[in-house]
């Protein structure tokens, strides 16, 4: 019984917990249900949770603001200095809410959205700084020319950028940034207030300064502009020292500078860091160009008045460059004024050039057109030169640039030069038994496309086309007996031809990382050498050349990283090379690294390493700048010479007007060649190959340069301290000797006194070493004449006289002896008329080596004679010299 109604109490107990329990959960319920229908009734007040469709899921921040407040009613309160309106968003499609759409358009800003007293505010977090792009052109204001070079930088964060080669930029700045600086040293500055935050193309114009004061190096983003190694010369430097014949000349500029050189006297060859001229790479529009020499290399084939923008860079290559040791040249020509039609003519007592520009379609496209031509056929061919023979040359540069959108422009470029030159058999100074032709021409032309993907990637890609042609001919009248005489012509012919294909690509990461990459494709045809020759009009000897076909492939990626607050720039880059032939293949990768670090304010020390390949070879001989050198590639038995390059160099500049650079360098050259004889295009075309040898070679020395940029007197001081060697298996006894272009001392000083807007002075001081050369250490007389022994016959002897007496000389080691140094001073004088009205006028004035030093052109060792065949010839040193003093004026009319 107990345990009956126990078990009924227990029961019982059971029932109630249930109840009870049951009674809790329902209670529960009800209050969940309360609470929700309280949160969707706050739902339901909450603006953001307002149902709203949108009408497209592309658009910007801006777009979805706009249609928010406009489907809603509802008020969205924000501000414009932070928030980037114009962005463009992608929603996922999955949105109903406002609260919804502002999530996703708001995501990764730092921006949220909150509602307060019936409208829906955008709040930025304290800490949130957000960065937006800013890209566009920096161009001339008036002529729409795009700037190369000019400096794009916040002077709040001290953030900054340079245009490159087509006057683009790309600049990240914070949303807090209320304006930009730009500016260039040839044009005034100018302050751009920023709109609102903006991921948008925004394009600049620069009003030009009057004349410039100097040449600005293109280097670091603050303040010191100056980069050992890199070298960037506006146009207008050209006019600020005087020149001979008052010819403006882009190389011999570029020759004020330390490290930089030339092969004779008042040649615009470049010899850079006693490197050879085929191992400096020029580049017009992008065109590599084999021969840069008018009027045996006394000025270039770059026309002054064509030519925009000139850059060379000696070491610390960027990673685009390749295919030479030495140095990169690379020049840019003028776009043509996009508004109005401008032109200007000049006379010098060499040439005469005109330049017409202006548009096609007013801010579309526009076209330049250069045309240069020698004076001296024309004004001396029947007084002076008709007993010596005949000389001309000319050039023309044209370039036409179609604007297709904000986004895309479209180039072409095309350059002809050609000389031609005649010496006559009967001139009065050399006693020849021939007459000689020379033509030689080169024929670029580029198209070039460029584009801007986007605010931080921009594209160009170019293809081109060059051709350098070389005809030599002779005429030769042998008498074969009192009544008969045999003639005979002889033509050779050597050319060049490439087409090439290739893209570079500029990605702005961040204002500290910069990436480029890009990809390249050349295909060459050599024909070294050809002769043909007819005899009395008989059947033709053709000796033909081995025509070489073969491709070159490139491809390169560098990144430019800022650190540490822009006190460390770190630029390692890797450019690789393959020559393709078929029957050989050689590929090479070079690394190339430049680091710099700011010690101080305007104080920096960089050092950098580059290794350079160059497949391309030119067998040079001991003559004046004709083109009568071999461009050849390398073969099975010849190979690709390389260049290891280290550098290291301190910088500072004071005032922004005084600048200073030491820079010591040493370079390592291996598979360098040369001939172990006299080689040209008049050799045997099947046996150039194997009279080829190579070497080693070493370069070191170290530059000073001391520069005022800015006041009325401006000036440069550089000097040069070079050692140059090279080592052959079988020449010199496998020792080593100077090199030919070792120059030991190369000093220059160059001095301008502006002393107001329409005139200014300038003068000039070069000095350098004599070359090395090489003279017997014993002679030999020759009654036997054994050096005409197989058939060897040099046309300085007379093959019908009897009584000269020859010599054979004993050399015991190459360059054994220097010439004299080369030194001169160069004054000159400009004025400008009119500089505010249409027509405008130029006159310049000067004298070169004014105290009439007789320089060394060409040294020769020689049995020579003006007189008489039937004469004993004396073994002699002659020393020819070029120039003594010789004033010049020209004239220049623009309008």
């Amino acid at each position: 019984m107990d345990s009956t109604l126990d078990t009924k109490v227990t029961l019982l107990s059971s029932v109630n917990k249930v109840k009870k329990s049951y009674r809790l959960i329902v209670l529960l319920l009800l209050l969940l249900g309360l609470a929700n229908i309280v949160t969707a009734q706050d739902n339901k007040d909450n603006l953001l949770y307002l149902p709203y469709a949108p009408p497209a899921i592309h658009g910007t921040i801006l777009f979805y603001i706009q249609d928010l407040q406009k489907q809603t009613g509802v008020s969205i309160s924000y501000s414009s200095s932070f928030l980037h309106l114009n962005k463009k968003v992608q929603l996922s499609g999955k949105e109903r809410t406002t609260g919804d759409v502002l999530s996703t358009i708001l995501q990764g800003t730092g921006i949220q959205a909150a509602a307060l007293n019936g409208k829906i505010f955008l709040l930025r977090e304290q800490s949130q700084t957000q960065y937006y792009t800013i890209s566009g052109f920096v161009k001339e204001n008036g002529s729409k020319e795009l700037i190369i070079g000019a400096s794009v930088y916040d002077p709040i964060t001290k953030k900054g950028t340079e245009t490159n080669a087509y006057g683009f930029y790309s600049l990240q700045v914070p949303d807090t940034c209320k304006g930009i600086v730009f500016s260039h040293i040839a044009y005034q500055s100018h302050y751009q207030p920023l709109p609102p935050p903006d991921d948008g193309q925004m394009n600049i114009y620069l009003q030009p300064h009057g004349m410039l004061q100097t040449v600005t190096v293109s280097g670091d983003k603050n303040k010191v502009t100056a980069q050992p190694g890199d070298l960037n010369m506006p146009v207008g430097y050209l006019s600020n020292f005087p020149a001979l014949l008052g010819e403006k000349d882009v190389l011999k500029s570029l020759q004020l500078y330390p490290g930089t050189g030339s092969s004779l006297e008042s040649s615009s060859n470049l010899l850079i860091r006693g490197g050879g001229a085929d191992q400096n790479l020029y580049l017009l529009d992008g065109v590599p160009l084999y021969h840069t020499g008018h009027l045996f290399g006394l000025f270039s084939i770059f026309n002054g008045d064509a030519v925009k923008d000139v850059s060379l860079y000696k070491d610390a290559f960027p990673a685009r460059y390749g295919g030479r040791l030495s140095s990169v040249v690379d020049i840019r020509t003028k776009d043509g004024n996009m508004k109005e039609w401008h032109g200007s003519l000049t006379v010098s007592p060499v040439s005469a050039s005109a330049v017409i520009e202006g548009p096609i379609k007013r801010d579309e496209s526009s076209m330049s057109l250069s045309i240069r031509r020698s004076l001296v056929d024309l004004l001396y061919s029947r007084t002076l030169l008709n007993d010596y023979g005949k000389y001309f040359l000319y050039d023309i540069n044209f370039k036409m640039n179609q604007v297709i959108n904000e986004r895309n422009r479209v180039y072409l470029s095309f350059y002809k030069g050609q000389d031609k030159m005649f010496i006559k058999s009967d001139n009065p100074t050399i006693n020849l038994f021939d007459d000689y032709n020379f033509d030689w021409s080169n024929i670029t032309t580029a198209l070039k496309w460029t584009s801007v993907i986007n605010p931080r990637v921009f594209t160009h890609t170019t293809a081109t086309y060059s051709r350098f042609y070389n005809v030599f001919t002779q005429n030769s009248l042998i008498p074969i007996s009192f009544y008969d005489s045999l003639f005979v012509k002889g033509k050779g012919v050597s050319r060049i031809r490439d087409v090439s294909l290739k893209n570079e690509t500029e990605y702005a990461i961040s204002n500290n990382q910069h990436l480029s990459f890009g990809l390249g494709y050349t295909y060459h045809n050599f024909a070294p050498t050809a002769y043909h020759t007819n005899i009395s009009a008989g059947e033709a000897t053709i000796r033909k050349a081995p025509i070489y076909y073969m491709a070159d492939v490139s491809a390169y990626a560098e990144d430019e990283l800022s650190l540490f607050n822009d006190k460390l720039i770190v630029r390692p880059g890797l450019h690789f090379g393959a020559l393709i032939q078929s029957s050989s293949f050689y590929a090479s990768a070079q690394p190339r690294i430049m680091v710099r670090w700011q010690l101080a304010p305007n104080q920096f020390v960089q050092a950098s390493f580059t290794k350079m390949t160059q497949f391309l070879h030119q067998l040079t001989t001991p003559v004046i700048n004709l083109p009568t050198d071999l461009w050849v590639p390398s073969t099975d038995n010849i190979k690709p010479e390389h260049a290891f390059s280290y550098s290291l160099a301190y910088q500072r500049q004071w005032n922004s007007q005084w600048r200073f650079n030491l820079n010591v360098y040493y370079k390592q050259l291996k598979d360098i060649v040369t001939t172990n004889t006299v080689l040209n295009i008049f050799d045997n075309s099947d046996l150039w190959e194997k009279k080829v040898i190579a070497g080693s070679g070493y370069n070191y020395g170290s530059e000073l340069l001391l520069e005022k940029t800015q006041g009325k007197l401006t000036g440069i001081l550089s000097y040069t301290l070079s050692w140059a060697w090279r080592q052959f298996d079988r020449l010199n006894a496998n020792k080593m000797f100077p090199y030919k272009e070792d120059r030991r001392h190369n000093l220059s000083l160059g001095l301008k006194y502006r002393f107001n807007p329409t005139w200014y002075v300038s003068a000039s001081w070069k000095f350098a070493s004599g070359a090395p050369f090489t003279l017997p250490l014993q002679i030999f007389p020759d009654f036997d004449w054994s050096r005409n022994i197989k058939g060897y016959l040099d046309e300085r002897y007379s093959p019908f006289s009897t009584n000269q007496l020859n010599y054979l000389p004993y050399f015991a080691r190459l360059n054994n002896y220097r010439l004299r140094p080369v030194h001169h001073l160069d004054i000159g004088a400009t004025a400008h008329f009119g500089k505010d009205r249409k027509f405008q006028h130029v006159v310049t004035a000067g004298v070169y080596n004014v105290y009439n030093r007789n320089n060394p052109f060409i040294v020769s060792f020689d049995q020579f004679s003006y007189l008489s065949f039937d004469a004993v010839y004396p073994l002699q040193l002659y020393q020819y010299s070029l120039f003594k003093t010789l004033p010049y004026l020209s004239y220049t009319l623009k309008f």
